[in-house]
Order: structure tokens, then sequence, then C-alpha cells
């Protein structure tokens, strides 16, 4: 009679423990029902690399301004950028992201004759605001073990998303100038003629952006995430380098705004004097500028909550 109800004990023990183990590690997978829901909010944050398309700098050769065949991988400077992501649905999320870059172009880079003449250079402090929708195109996700009892090895956590993505930016811009007591604002120097008779009117320092591009996401365990993501804004505004459209008689500009602003308007190399006449082309008006991101970022679960402190315990009472 003893020996039938030890026998009956650790029957119903390991019938209890079977059944711990088998819930604490049951799979849960993004990709079946609603388990998605489990990584909706992220935290963004995260660094990348910026490159300018526009007037300035570019090959050595004409036609390809404001395209990515056009980079100049000389002038590529430093970005950083935090953001929110919320998943929406299965297969679409929305991004709100700031990002600061500095971008910028300079003529004595390339051997282009028209260019190099123009010798003008230029940086911008860009700072960038943006929301994007990115629809996924292909995903492999799926949430591990939630536990590992009894050193058991579950499967691992995957999480490997590629998506496109596009949407809209609103950003400011501050554009300088090279000279020999540092950086100068451009825009308050007029060096197209902005308020002068027959001139342009001033640009705003402020513009919208439709930003494209492709992004890759891939799970270091079930909270944090690294992705990779390039992304091409094409601008509203055809000011970022300050330059637009044609030169405007410097010695007007000289005496209306001073010898800075004529010399910020006209610093050419001198090879072809006429080229920089008043009347002849400075900038191309007939594009926009465009700038190039690429970013790495470190993603933050906020939806799921890692259990802590919490080991298999296995209680039997008799």
């Amino acid at each position: 009679m003893k020996n039938k109800t030890v026998y009956k004990i650790v029957l119903l023990s390991l019938l209890v423990l079977f059944i711990d183990i088998y819930s604490y590690a049951q799979p849960t997978h993004f990709t079946t029902n609603n388990y998605w829901k489990h990584q909706r909010k992220e935290l963004i944050f995260g660094i990348g690399a910026s490159n300018f398309l526009g007037d300035l700098g570019g090959l050595n050769r004409v036609g390809t301004d404001y395209s990515p065949a056009d980079l100049d991988w000389a002038v590529t400077r430093p970005s950083g950028h935090i953001g929110y992501r919320l998943r929406i649905k299965p297969w679409v999320s929305t991004k709100a992201q700031f990002t600061y870059a500095v971008l910028k172009g300079d003529d004595a880079l390339t051997t282009e004759p028209a260019r190099r003449n123009r010798n003008l250079k230029f940086r911008s402090h860009l700072f960038d605001l943006s929301v994007h929708f990115e629809v996924i195109i292909f995903n492999s996700e799926e949430f591990g073990h939630r536990y590992k009892p009894l050193g058991v090895k579950g499967k691992r956590h995957s999480n490997t998303l590629i998506y496109a993505l596009a949407g809209g930016s609103f950003f400011g811009f501050i554009t300088q100038g090279p000279g020999d007591g540092g950086w100068t604002n451009l825009r308050p120097l007029h060096t197209e003629g902005q308020g002068l008779p027959g001139g342009p009117k001033q640009y705003r320092p402020f513009s919208f952006g439709i930003p494209m591009g492709l992004g890759t996401k891939i799970g270091l365990d079930a909270v944090w995430r690294m992705t990779f993501e390039l992304i091409y804004t094409k601008t509203f505004t055809d000011y970022l380098d300050d330059v637009s459209g044609v030169y405007y008689d410097n010695d007007a500009i000289n005496n209306a705004y001073g010898s800075t602003a004529a010399y910020f308007a006209d610093p050419s190399a001198g090879y072809f004097p006429t080229w920089t006449d008043p009347g002849e082309q400075r900038g191309d008006s007939g594009e926009k500028d465009a700038y190039l991101m690429f970013n790495v970022s470190f993603t933050r679960n906020l939806t799921y909550k890692r259990s802590r402190g919490k080991k298999w315990r296995y209680r039997a009472r008799f």
C-alpha cells in the first residue's frame, strides 16, 4: 500500500513537472495570430552617414547631379538620429524620427570645368523631422522559448525583416561657407542678389522633403534589434547649398551687402572669367536638392517585457 502511494506521488510529480516545462517553453511566433503585437513599440537611436546631391561638388562630368550616380564620397559626413516605431499591422509600421546631419559640397573636388571654375563650397547643418511608413516585404520572425528550464536549450529568438519605406519630412537648415575667420552663414549675405532689383526672393531656411528607401532589421534577442537603412530624400528647396539661379552683379552685391557677401557670391578660380558675369548660370534652378542617408540603428522593444529573476521551480506537496 505504501509503495503504491509513493508511486502515485512520483507519477503526479512528473506530470506536474512536464506541464510546467511545456507551458514555460512554448514558442511564440510573431507570424501567427496576433503575436506580432509583442513588438509593436520600439525606441530607435543610432548614427549614420550623409551625402549631398545638388549643385555643388559631384563627379567629373555633367548631367548626373541630383541623382545617386553623382555621389562624392569625399564629402560624406556623420549624422545621428532618434525615433519611435509603431507597428500597426503585421506587414506595416509607422516611424517618427529626428535626424541631425551635416551636408557638404565642394567644387574643388571635381575636374568638371564649369564646377571647378565656379569654386563654391559649403556645409549645411540639417535638422530633419520625418514620418516614415514601412511596408514589410520579407519577414522571418519567431519568438524563442521564454525560459530554458533545467538548462534545456530552446529555440533562439529570430527577427529578420526587409522593408520599403516612404513618407514626408520637415527640415530646417543652416548653410555656411568657409572663410579666413571660420564658417560664415550664407543666407544673410544674399549671394544671388536676393532683395535687389531683378533678383530672386529670399529663400526660407526650412522646407519639406519626400524620403524613400529600404531597410533591414536583425534581431539580437527578444528586446534588442539592429537596423540598417538607406534613405534618399528629395526636397522642395534648391538652396541647401545656397546656390540655385544665376550670377547677380557682384559690384551691386558689394555695395548693398558688403565685401564678404561679394566674395561668397563669386569666389571663382578665374579660369574662365566671363563664365561668372551677371546673368550667367550659377546653379540649376530646374532641379531641387536631395540628400542620401545610410543609418545604423539599435532598437529597443518597448512592448515585450523581459522576465527577470524568474527561475523554474518545482514544488510538490505531500
